[in-house]
């Protein structure tokens, strides 16, 4: 067990926060963390900026992380993000919800809501997944990205969903959004981790992300089975994530290989390569392809620096 002493200053027990982030993200300090109250100054910030350089360092992309408006630098990133943003000639911004008039336009974005009334259906500002109805979780996401659940009648927020586990009859299980993923039936109800547990239609469905070949069955998919440039892109990692390793192709040998980060791709393909989670920035070499997470987290870590010193 690792105890920290009684006796700490108020000061002290501000920074255990703060360095129980790296702690936890390392697994490595473990009983240390006391003594890491004392360090230096100097090397809690040269903690931080290792983090900070290891960011864009990947060819991983979420699409949980999607860009906002106000992340595009370029009108043409701006127009691919349309209707939901709207470039005023200077600069990127969202629209207005009542200037939505798509409905999977308005459910897609977490700021707005696809609300039905008896005088119509319009798109207005999000408020409480509560106030929308839906008898299926399909129908509920179809008015709200932020309501996959539904109790029959009302939608519900994420932290409402039941885990497969819960689920006792294939009839409920079989393709229910769950805080696991996606359920699935396999004489209990399971969350659907990754391709192995696929059948041949299961996993065709899953094509992003699984391949199936017989006798072997359902594997994971991988960079290295595109034979062609124009397929080698992207593949999900796992079947019950966001995440997608990108997929880079080398001209010399003919293969697709996955990419080691994201500096394979230029202005006109970097926001829509990685599925709206990476944006083009300006640099003082011209610009690159930039994940819009890591500008969100080099904030969060630079508000971090700032309190160290």
């Amino acid at each position: 067990m690792c105890k920290i002493k009684s006796i700490v200053d108020k000061e002290v027990k501000q920074q255990e926060k703060i360095f129980r982030i790296w702690v936890q993200k390392d697994g490595m300090i473990k009983c240390r963390i006391y003594q890491l109250f004392y360090l230096n100054k100097m090397y809690k910030i040269i903690l931080a900026l290792l983090f900070v350089g290891s960011l864009g360092s990947t060819g991983l992309f979420n699409t949980d992380n999607q860009c906002t408006c106000d992340q595009m630098e370029y009108q043409s990133d701006c127009a691919n993000m349309s209707p939901i943003c709207t470039w005023d000639g200077k600069s990127c911004s969202t629209q207005d919800c009542n200037m939505l008039t798509d409905q999977n336009v308005c459910a897609s974005n977490l700021k707005c809501m696809w609300k039905i009334t008896d005088q119509g259906a319009s798109c207005v500002n999000f408020t409480f997944c509560s106030q929308l109805s839906g008898s299926t979780q399909i129908q509920c996401l179809s008015l709200s990205s932020n309501c996959p659940y539904t109790d029959g009648t009302k939608c519900g927020a994420y932290n409402q969903l039941m885990q497969c586990s819960k689920l006792t009859a294939s009839q409920y299980c079989e393709g229910y959004i769950s805080r696991d993923g996606i359920c699935m039936w396999k004489g209990s109800c399971l969350p659907a981790q990754n391709c192995t547990a696929l059948n041949q239609d299961e996993c065709t469905l899953a094509s992003i992300g699984c391949k199936y070949n017989t006798p072997d069955g359902c594997s994971q998919r991988l960079c290295s089975d595109f034979t062609t440039q124009q397929s080698c892109n992207f593949v999900l990692t796992a079947i019950n994530t966001s995440e997608f390793q990108l997929c880079s192709w080398d001209f010399t040998a003919s293969k697709c290989s996955a990419a080691t980060n994201l500096g394979g791709l230029g202005q006109g393909n970097c926001y829509n390569t990685t599925l709206g989670s990476a944006r083009w920035v300006s640099t003082s070499a011209g610009g690159e392809c930039r994940s819009c997470y890591a500008s969100i987290v080099f904030a969060f870590i630079a508000v971090l620096f700032i309190i160290m010193i």
